[in-house]
Formats: structure tokens, C-alpha cells, sequence
């Protein structure tokens, strides 16, 4: 999630950019399909070179895991384009995989050395500009850039991918955690000028006004000491049956950690990836049915991406 000022990480990419290729400028609105009141859509064949350029992030994280024998699966709206359409969800604008945390261990170890010479390893223990729970894996020379995000000096395209870490078993703990780990994951986007109140260019000021104190707070800490804070905190729960996604949100969905823990191979666009052996357990407790396609008002490109920069140069840019 980023602003829309200029940065030092975006301009380094164009700097890469302008060395390599002529780039082409074109405005964002004039290829949107058509508009509805949540935002611009892409227009199709510019989101299909979107998920054709996440995909191949996906073979490589694939091959990687293949090889060193971890254990990923594809999760949230990726999955239910597996399930359902056998590829991406046709509105969809990112890939999500995940871990239970200790296949998530061992992926983080290895990737940043294992991955091409195409890809790079994005977390906040190796940036420190960068402020979620999850890890992105990229792909460098390219940019995508949504619309709240902070300044990263890698914001290329991505594959996100989600540790899964035990919850407490009783409701009370569940609930003292969230509140715990939502305030230092907030603390963290202040640190890092996030913008969480912007939506379709518009500032939701209440929201922005909550966000003050977690502004103030952030100053207090450095970036790896509210890491450490987070990480201890979410890692100090004992091994159960019943994980979530860590996604540093404080709507938080509960899982049967068996659920997650075999995979299958399952069709994904021209691959063969994993998804969860139970992956209709998974579907159903976030998502009810599933399989049921959402009304053509809800089916929206939910990123809001400012600029685009596809790997051979060609700009796209809204602002």
C-alpha cells in the first residue's frame, strides 16, 4: 500500500527503467472499462498482463518449494480461483499464498538466496521501509504501486504470502491478542507513512483522525524493535489446533490447522500449484459460499493501483 507522492524507491525503478528501455507514457483513466462508484477497473487485457506477470512469480515460488521440499498453498481469492475457475478470479489483481508458520520459517531462510535473478524477497526484517506481517515476493524493473502504500524501494509486481500462526483457545486471549498485535501493526504504518484512509482518491478523515495516536506512538520505538515487539508477541502462543492468517488486521478468521496442514495439486491457470486438501472447510469459514459469483457491482479491481510498469517498460500512470 503506498501514497501517491513521489519516492525514493520509485525513483529508483525509473531510473532502472529509463537505463534498459524507452518507456511510454499513458494515462490510467483512458484504459479503465468503465467506472463504478468503489473505483476505476483495469481494463481486461491490461489486468490479464497484470496476472500473467504475477504468475510467473508463482512458478518460481513454486519451484522453490518443490525443491526444498516446503509446504505453501494457494489461499483467499487465489484459491477461490482455483476452485471455481481454474485460474484467477477474471477481476482479480494479486496472487496470495500461504504457510502454516513453520513451513514459513524455513521458506524466508531459504528464499532470498534460492530465488532467479528476476525475483526478490520483500519483508520488514530486510526492509525497513516496510511495515506488514507478510512477505512479498517480487519481481524487480517492474512497479506496482497501490494507492495507500508507503515509500519501498522494491514495488515491483508480487505474490503475497501469509504465515499462519496459533491462536489462543479462548476467546478473551483471541481477543487481547488482536488488540495487542492491531496496535503495533498500526504503529507500523504510521512509522512508514502508509495511508490506510484513502480510498478512490478520497480521505475518509474520521478514519484519519483515529490514526493520530498510533502516528504519535510510532515514534517511540525503531522499526525492528516494534518487529520484535510484534513477532514475540504472535509467536509466545502455544501450539493448538486452530491458527489465522496473519495479516495484521483486526477482522481475524479461525482455522482448523488441519485444514491447512495437507495439500493437493490442483489446476491454476497453465500450472499445477498446491491448495489445501480441505480447501472447502478454508473457503467456507471465511467466505460462506464460495462458490457463488459476488453481484457485478462487487467485482472490482480492489487494489487501486497508481502506476503500473510491466517488465518491458511499457508506463502506465494515473496520476
Amino acid at each position: 500500500i503506498r501514497d501517491r507522492s513521489p519516492s525514493r524507491g520509485l525513483g529508483d525503478v525509473y531510473k532502472r527503467q529509463k537505463g534498459g528501455c524507452a518507456l511510454k507514457k499513458i494515462n490510467l483513466r483512458k484504459f479503465c472499462d468503465f467506472r463504478l462508484t468503489k473505483g476505476y477497473y483495469m481494463q481486461r487485457d491490461i489486468l490479464r498482463r497484470v496476472q500473467l506477470e504475477q504468475l510467473d512469480i508463482l512458478k518460481e515460488i513454486h519451484r522453490i518449494c518443490v525443491k526444498y521440499n516446503i509446504k505453501y498453498f494457494l489461499d483467499s481469492g487465489t484459491l477461490i480461483g482455483a476452485v471455481r475457475h481454474n485460474g484467477f478470479i477474471p477481476w482479480d489483481d494479486d496472487i496470495d499464498i500461504g504457510m502454516l508458520r513453520s513451513e514459513y520459517k524455513k521458506f524466508e531462510k531459504i528464499v532470498p538466496k534460492a530465488l532467479g535473478e528476476e525475483f526478490v524477497w520483500q519483508s520488514w526484517k530486510n526492509d525497513n521501509d516496510y511495515a506488514l506481517p507478510f512477505g512479498k515476493v517480487r519481481k524487480r524493473n517492474t512497479v506496482y504501486i497501490e494507492e495507500k502504500s508507503g515509500s519501498l524501494e522494491q514495488c515491483g509486481f508480487y505474490v503475497d504470502v501469509f504465515p499462519y500462526d496459533y491462536a489462543p483457545k479462548s476467546k478473551k486471549e483471541r481477543k487481547e491478542l488482536v488488540n495487542r498485535r492491531v496496535f503495533i501493526a498500526r504503529c507500523l504504518l504510521m512509522k512508514h507513512n502508509y495511508e490506510p484512509w484513502l480510498s478512490n482518491g478520497q480521505i475518509n478523515y474520521k478514519r484519519k483522525f483515529g490514526y493520530i495516536c498510533y502516528k504519535l506512538f510510532s515514534k517511540f520505538k525503531t522499526h525492528i524493535q516494534w518487529v520484535e515487539e510484534y513477532e514475540d508477541l504472535v509467536l509466545s502462543i502455544p501450539e493448538s489446533e486452530i491458527v489465522y492468517e496473519q495479516i495484521g488486521k483486526k477482522v481475524t478468521h479461525y482455522y482448523n490447522r488441519l485444514w491447512l496442514n495437507d495439500v493437493r495439486s490442483a489446476k491454476f491457470e497453465d500450472g499445477m500449484f498446491f491448495i489445501p486438501l480441505n480447501s472447502h472447510e478454508r473457503l467456507k469459514e471465511e467466505y460462506g459460499n464460495y462458490m457463488e459469483l459476488p453481484p457485478e457491482e462487487s467485482r472490482e479491481n480492489r487494489h487501486n493501483i497508481q502506476k503500473i510498469i510491466f517488465s518491458n517498460g511499457e508506463e502506465f500512470d494515473n496520476v
